[in-house]
C-alpha cells in the first residue's frame, strides 16, 4: 500500500502557525496627565462658552424687562391721566344731573304726574332723599332710601331718579315699594294707594319694558328742553 506524501505547503495550510497578540503600548503617568490636562482644557472652554450665553441671556432678559417696565409706567401714566379726566367728567355729570333734578325733576314731578295719571298729589307733602328704617330684633335696619315720596290724603306715589335708568333699578325699586307696603305704618301710608315711577335722563329700552309691564310709570328728562316726557302704563300697579 502506497503512503501519500504530504507537502510542506498542505501541512502549513492545515496546521497554521498561531500569531502572537500585538503588543499594548504602556501609558505612562506624562500620559495621564496629558490626558487629564485636555479634558481640563475642554471642561473649562466649555463652562466659558455656556457663562457667555447665560451672560448674554441675562442681558437680553434685562433689557426685555426693562422695556416692559418702561412700557407698563407709561401705560400706568396714560390710564392715571384717563381717570383723573374721567373723575372729572363724572363730577361734571353729577353736578348736571343733580341741576336736572333740583331744577326740573322737583318742582315738575308732581304737577306733570296729577295731569298725566290723573292724581291729586299736594305740594305741601312732598318730601326728597327720604330714608325709612325699621327696628327688628333689636337691630335697625333700612327698608327704603327715596328719592322722591309724593302724598294726597288717599295716594302715594315713590319715584326713583338716576342718570341713567337700568333694570336693576327697576327691580330695585319694585322690592322697596314691597317694603314699604309691608311697613306701611312707619311709611305713613296706611290706607293709602301706593303707586311707583322711574325717572332717568337716559332710559334703557329693556328698563323701560321692565317697568312698564309692572305698572310703573316711566318719567324721561327732557335736558334740553327742562320738561318731564311721562309714560304711564296700561294699567297702573298699585301696592
Amino acid at each position: 500500500m502506497a503512503v501519500k506524501k504530504i507537502t510542506k505547503k498542505a501541512a502549513k495550510k492545515k496546521h497554521p502557525v498561531k500569531k502572537s497578540p500585538p503588543k499594548l503600548r504602556k501609558i505612562t503617568f506624562d500620559d495621564l496627565a496629558a490626558i487629564f490636562a485636555e479634558t481640563d482644557a475642554r471642561i473649562a472652554k466649555s463652562r466659558e462658552e455656556t457663562e457667555a450665553l447665560m451672560a448674554k441671556s441675562r442681558e437680553e432678559t434685562d433689557k426685555a424687562l426693562r422695556e416692559a417696565v418702561n412700557k407698563l409706567s407709561d401705560e400706568n401714566r396714560k390710564t392715571s391721566v384717563l381717570v383723573r379726566e374721567l373723575t372729572q367728567n363724572m363730577g361734571g355729570l353729577n353736578n348736571s344731573f343733580g341741576y336736572l333734578v333740583e331744577l326740573v325733576v322737583v318742582p315738575k314731578l308732581r304737577t306733570a304726574m296729577n295731569a298725566a295719571g290723573g292724581h291729586t298729589f299736594s305740594v305741601e307733602k312732598v318730601l326728597v332723599d327720604k330714608e325709612f328704617s325699621v327696628i327688628i330684633d333689636g337691630e335697625k335696619k333700612p327698608i327704603g332710601e327715596i328719592d322722591m315720596f309724593l302724598f294726597s290724603d288717599t295716594e302715594a306715589m315713590v319715584a326713583e331718579i338716576k342718570a341713567q335708568l337700568q333694570e336693576h333699578h327697576v327691580e330695585k325699586q319694585l322690592n322697596r315699594l314691597q317694603k314699604l307696603r309691608n311697613h306701611e305704618e312707619k311709611a305713613d301710608i296706611v290706607g293709602k294707594k301706593l303707586f311707583g315711577a322711574v325717572v332717568g335722563v337716559y332710559i334703557d329700552p329693556r328698563a323701560k319694558a321692565l317697568a312698564l309691564e309692572n305698572g310703573l310709570y316711566v318719567v324721561e328728562i327732557r335736558e334740553e328742553e327742562e320738561k318731564l316726557n311721562i309714560e304711564k302704563p296700561e294699567t297702573c300697579r298699585t301696592w
